[in-house]
């Protein structure tokens, strides 16, 4: 009696195994086919999580230069403000995915920066509504608004010169420091990528648009630091099988950066094309 006990307890601690595994939330059941006896065969496959990399995706962000630093250096270099370089604002209604949205809040974050640095207000405001239905859709508004409020401050204070470069500052500020802090790492890698995508484009095509670019290209040949660490987002993330074309397309933007101490008009030829190219998939 004693011997059946424990055999049914055994056996009832193994059946509530099997049950946990099946229903565990990092894997999935992927049907292979029907087999030769007619049944449906199915495999589990483990599922991409980045809260298992937040501290990596939180320390390799940490290391990165400033996206603002482009923008400033842009400007310090003489070029001049190009609006047409920058996300318009009615492409936030097609982005449709997390996966969009995410790398989308990071396009605008530079494209906001960006008019900062340059005391465009006027964009500045435009730029913070659209951030903000962003970060609606994202479901991040308690996390990146609610307390602060920067975004309605910057629409507030656009014709504010110095308001306005303190505000878009302390947004950036207070994006990392939440993000950092909070439940979406996949989000907070997402953007950043994003935000320093739109930053080496505008820099890109800034560079190729000048007349005199020797500054520019200059700047260019800085970024070899900030190029290496989105690739290590990118690898980081590329578990996700949705962002694993976006790593795979940026590796020759790497491969350049690491083969030329100098960025020449022909290294910046080829990164402005692949600039274009991952951004353009972004916005696809």
């Amino acid at each position: 009696m004693k011997n059946l006990f424990f055999n049914n307890l055994l056996l009832f601690g193994i059946g509530l195994i099997l049950v946990a595994g099946c229903n565990n939330p990092n894997k999935t059941r992927e049907n292979k086919g029907t087999t030769s006896s007619g049944q449906e065969a199915y495999v589990e496959v483990e599922t991409f999580d980045a809260v298992k990399i937040k501290d990596q995706i939180v320390e390799t962000i940490r290391k990165m230069p400033s996206e603002k630093e482009i923008a400033t250096l842009l400007n310090d270099a003489g070029a001049s403000y190009i609006i047409d370089l920058t996300v318009p604002p009615e492409q936030a209604e097609k982005l449709m995915t997390e996966a969009d949205q995410s790398f989308g809040l990071g396009l605008y974050s530079f494209d906001l920066l960006y008019a900062s640095v340059y005391n465009r207000g006027d964009m500045a405001a435009e730029i913070s509504d659209v951030s903000e239905q962003i970060i609606d859709d994202l479901g991040l508004r308690d996390e990146l608004i609610s307390s602060k409020d920067y975004l309605g401050r910057i629409k507030e204070n656009a014709d504010n010169v110095d308001s306005l470069d303190y505000l878009v500052t302390q947004d950036l500020n207070h994006f990392h420091q939440q993000m950092s802090e909070g439940d979406q790492p996949d989000v907070y890698a997402l953007s950043v990528i994003g935000s320093n995508v739109e930053g080496l484009y505008i820099l890109s095509q800034s560079t190729l648009l000048a007349n005199n670019n020797s500054k520019m290209l200059a700047v260019m040949s800085k970024q070899t630091e900030r190029v290496k660490l989105v690739f290590t987002l990118l690898e980081l993330m590329s578990g996700d099988e949705n962002i694993q074309p976006y790593y795979e397309q940026f590796k020759p933007v790497v491969a350049i950066f690491e083969e030329n101490q100098e960025i020449t008009e022909t290294e910046l030829s080829e990164i402005a094309t692949l600039m274009e190219a991952f951004r353009e998939n972004i916005l696809k």
